[in-house]
């Protein structure tokens, strides 16, 4: 499992933001940390997968990679607080926990 700590920290955060009946919001901040996660992983086996590109080839998938994902953290990030009316702190915690796990799991993995 690629993810391991950035699941185990997710599970804990949702856990903890359920005592206060915010458990869906931070699920939904989860889903959005995996979200990220899996579109990183995406990309990265597409630019492995094109290993002859050229520099400006392999820059410019690394440039689309990062916007992409970006911008889909924000879209559903702003989704989530605005459409759904989440909980500001139990989706932003639970993402930046998110995050740091999927840190932590490529530190992990080197």
């Amino acid at each position: 499992m690629n993810s391991l700590v950035q699941s185990l920290l997710l599970a804990v955060a949702v856990l903890w933001f359920s005592i206060d009946g915010f458990g869906l919001d931070a699920l939904y901040g989860a889903l959005v940390s995996f979200i990220n996660t899996w579109l990183f992983d995406y990309f990265l086996h597409t630019q492995k997968a094109a290993v002859d590109a050229d520099g400006q080839k392999s820059f410019r998938m690394a440039i689309k990679s990062s916007v992409l994902r970006m911008f889909s953290l924000a879209i559903l990030a702003l989704i989530g607080l605005g459409l759904l009316a989440l909980d500001p702190s139990a989706l932003i915690l639970s993402l930046v926990v998110g995050q740091v796990g999927f840190i932590l799991d490529r530190v992990r993995q080197k």
